[in-house]
């Protein structure tokens, strides 16, 4: 190979590197500012007393892996009431900002606020197919509940699957079980020993799943 033509390929290679930098900064999003949001929401929170509204800060903030159910709980304190409609819509924003990172438990607690009103509805249950695609257990769940809600046997199958899983998909599962012996339904006989069983099951696995915050 000439001195010219490894010139040539080495300026070619370096200008494709160059380009690809460059579509993907144009590409890129910029990081979510929560700032502007989260600022009206502490503006609005003054009017409440002081633990109440520290209560409903820490839950706009944190950090943890209760992060998802924070903002949803924060939202759930604040969405009926229109002086704290700033938390509402902060927790929304927050969730919505988490999601679209492609995080499927942010996904699944987006939906769920979304899901709450009729406006917003057919977005809320987007992000819920979006959070199954991912993989999610408790998406899973809520997807097939509704997909198969027509067809007993394949439902009862798809449940009695999960049901072994030591995930929300599986925890779901085993309450659908003793709830359907309770009732009689779905095509399950009513049956109170199985009903308990499936419920101490259930009980049990959530347990695991989420120690309660004395065994910690």
């Amino acid at each position: 190979m000439s001195k010219s033509l490894k010139i040539f390929i080495a300026v070619l290679v370096l200008g494709i590197t160059a380009l690809g930098y460059m579509l993907t900064r144009q590409s890129a999003k910029p990081a979510w500012d929560g700032g502007p949001l989260l600022a009206k929401a502490e503006q609005s929170l003054e009017g409440l007393p002081a633990k109440e509204a520290e209560a409903i800060r820490a839950l706009l903030v944190s950090t943890g892996q209760a992060r998802y159910e924070d903002r949803t709980s924060a939202w759930m304190k604040s969405s009926l009431k229109d002086e704290l409609m700033p938390v509402a819509d902060y927790a929304v924003a927050s969730l919505r900002a988490m999601a679209a990172t492609g995080d499927d438990e942010a996904m699944w607690y987006l939906h769920f606020v979304l899901t709450q009103r009729v406006a917003t509805g057919d977005e809320g249950f987007e992000w819920l197919e979006k959070s199954a695609k991912l993989g999610y257990p408790r998406a899973v769940f809520d997807v097939t509940s509704k997909k198969l809600k027509n067809d007993p046997a394949k439902l009862r199958a798809a449940m009695e699957s999960m049901s072994r899983q030591e995930n929300d998909a599986g925890l779901q599962a085993l309450y659908w079980f003793a709830f359907g012996h309770e009732k009689g339904q779905d095509g399950l006989p009513k049956d109170t020993a199985k009903a308990e069983d499936y419920r101490r099951r259930a009980k049990a696995l959530g347990d695991k799943l989420r120690p309660p915050a004395s065994s910690k």
